[in-house]
């Protein structure tokens, strides 16, 4: 029956590690969880292929397009309020994937691939060291593109919705192997450092310990859940797939060899922490947990757990500022853009 279903939002639904929840979900119907997925997305074009691919999937599926482009707060504002709408059909929002993320990317950066291969090829492939970031992106409204796309446009969207999910129900944010990586209080959008979309992963460890205390009165959790290294469209911009195929074949290798299981590599198998964190018993979820998406050598998913490393000043800061963005356009309500 169509109102019993339970309404799971996916930003960024319509690729990667988005799209791969978006089909476990789905796999997962049964007596006991059965969704309705909605691919909210910027690229609408994209989006309805994947919806395309789902429905072939899974033909008695219920999946929808919302059009949402977290760098812009007006897209964000249109977006809760078609998804609140939608919700009034259910019970309300019970997942909230905040997965959508970018990284812009300016070029390959050649002292870092040399200084990490030669000093510390693992880790070095764990990282982005290969990779030279855009800097001093700023949105029309006014903030780091990267800070926008990847936190506060998913914060403002928690904010809007919260009084549309249910008790039981959960937020999911899709971190990363976040480190503190040149993080400044006086740059916390990372507008001028080399590592924006690192300091964005990192603002979303900090955060998910107070914003779970937050919600927790309201019987809504909230989770982090990392995917391990995908192979992901990140590096399209660059127009060297000569360059993709090895980075494929060194994380097979890397995996393979030497068994760093946080190498998944396809975004299924990234998706599984995801999914986990969204479909475990309550008992057995902890917001002081990072869940990571892992693989054996020979790429069977699994998922392991670890300590959420954060810091309560750091947090407590990134709260405020983030809490006083949202009043800002509480305050002002955003115009078209």
């Amino acid at each position: 029956m169509t109102s019993a279903r339970k309404i799971a939002v996916i930003t960024g639904g319509n690729s990667g590690v988005g799209l791969a929840i978006a089909r476990q979900l789905l796999s997962a119907n049964s007596d006991k969880h059965e969704f309705r997925v909605v691919l909210a997305c910027r690229n609408q074009a994209k989006g309805k292929v994947a919806r395309d691919e789902l429905l072939a999937a899974h033909p008695r599926a219920l999946v929808d397009l919302v059009e949402l482009d977290t760098s812009s707060v007006a897209s964000v504002e249109r977006a809760a309020i078609a998804l609140r709408t939608l919700s009034q059909e259910h019970h309300g929002i019970s997942l909230l994937f905040c997965n959508a993320g970018a990284m812009a990317i300016d070029s390959l950066y050649i002292p870092g691939i040399v200084s990490g291969l030669l000093s510390h090829p693992i880790a070095f492939f764990e990282s982005s060291e290969a990779l030279r970031q855009k800097r001093g992106l700023v949105t029309a409204d006014g903030m780091g593109e990267t800070f926008q796309t990847n936190v506060f446009g998913h914060y403002l969207l928690i904010a809007r919705l919260t009084d549309a999910m249910p008790v039981g129900s959960r937020v999911i944010w899709t971190g990363s192997a976040a480190s503190q990586l040149q993080f400044k209080a006086s740059d916390y959008q990372h507008v001028w450092g080399d590592k924006p979309y690192e300091s964005s992963k990192y603002i979303v460890d900090q955060i998910a310990v107070p914003l779970d205390q937050r919600l927790r009165p309201l019987g809504i959790r909230c989770l982090v859940a990392e995917p391990g290294n995908v192979c992901s469209n990140f590096l399209a911009g660059l127009g060297l797939p000569l360059f993709q195929y090895l980075i494929v074949g060194m994380f097979y290798f890397i995996r393979f060899v030497l068994g760093m299981a946080r190498f998944t590599i396809n975004s299924d198998s990234g998706a599984v922490a995801c999914c986990y964190a969204a479909l475990a018993d309550e008992d057995a979820v902890d917001s002081r947990i990072k869940y990571h998406s892992q693989a054996t050598r020979t790429g069977k998913p699994y998922v392991a757990q670890f300590p959420l490393t954060h810091n309560k000043d750091t947090a407590a800061f990134l709260m405020g500022r983030l809490d006083g963005l949202v009043k800002r356009f509480d305050d002002e309500p955003t115009r078209e853009k």
